[in-house]
């Protein structure tokens, strides 16, 4: 037995000395960032490289039907943030500036080099923005897959009678006593719905003032199929399509859809309309070379 145990335990230590190991039977392999093991999958070959960015408490797999298509044509490279599936947490808070921070650390790291396509959903269009904001050189295009927008709360309240705003307060206070599936699902929470007196999350004020970059393709998917059953749905929705229409005064390279078709997960529900936009983009990169 002691034979054995030393035959084992030498390629064990190996592998926990190692900076990196691949998953048996997986798609990906751990990284170390500040000592804290780290999951990214990067596959495929071609530039620019396509950084997928995940919602709130959602592992990096919400977009593997995507990125097993673009992986044919570009470098992918998907992930999943600290303490969300494979990903041991840091310590700190969660907020979407210091997350954008992270993934940059992260591609530096593994040597991805930029121009990087983002492409984003939900919670991981606010990364998007600090991202390009804080490393706009790094950044080609931008696919904002069912974005959030920093005035949801807030013209949420505005357009809403006074019992109503009650009912619509108290809905949002219950998401931040939602248990995720993931160990910082929570502490991702915290800055989405902390809202203060004017109705603007912690997140919210992070990406308010950061400008929309003018120079590079941007598109916008937006879902028009609801779960919601209440009278202001229609009125969200039109503030919602007017938001991001307004980014077209601002780079007149945005291109906005919508569809009534699918819901909040394009990625999942519709995977094929994802890949076309990302690869339409492609395609204007290209023409501007």
């Amino acid at each position: 037995m002691k034979t054995i145990f030393k035959i084992i335990s030498l390629p064990l230590l190996f592998i926990g000395l190692t900076s990196w190991m691949f998953l048996e039977g997986d798609e990906g392999y751990f990284t170390y960032l500040r000592g804290k093991k780290q999951y990214v999958i990067v596959q495929g070959k071609g530039n620019p490289t396509v950084v997928f960015l995940t919602g709130k408490g959602r592992n990096c797999y919400d977009f593997k039907k995507v990125y097993d298509q673009i992986k044919k044509t570009n470098q992918i490279f998907a992930y999943d943030r600290a303490g969300i599936g494979q990903s041991e947490a840091f310590r700190g808070e969660r907020t979407v500036d210091t997350m954008a921070f992270e993934l940059h650390e992260l591609l530096t790291k593994e040597k991805i080099t930029p121009p990087y396509v983002l492409v984003g959903h939900a919670l991981g269009t606010y990364i998007m923005r600090c991202y390009v904001h804080m490393y706009p050189k790094d950044v080609s295009g931008m696919v904002f897959v069912d974005p959030s927008h920093e005035y949801e709360f807030k013209n949420g309240l505005d357009i809403r009678n006074d019992s109503d705003k009650v009912v619509f307060k108290d809905e949002f206070k219950s998401y931040l006593k939602l248990e995720g599936k993931y160990k910082a699902h929570k502490a991702e929470s915290k800055h989405c719905f902390d809202f203060d007196s004017l109705g603007f999350s912690t997140n919210q004020r992070i990406v308010r003032d950061l400008k929309i970059p003018s120079d590079i393709p941007i598109t916008i998917m937006i879902a028009r199929k609801v779960d919601a059953d209440n009278d202001y749905v229609n009125k969200e929705m039109e503030f919602r399509l007017s938001f991001f229409e307004n980014w077209k005064t601002m780079n007149p390279q945005t291109k906005v859809i919508s569809s009534y078709k699918i819901g909040h997960f394009i990625q999942k529900e519709a995977p094929e309309m994802v890949v076309d936009e990302i690869n339409e983009l492609m395609i204007k990169l290209k023409k501007q070379e």
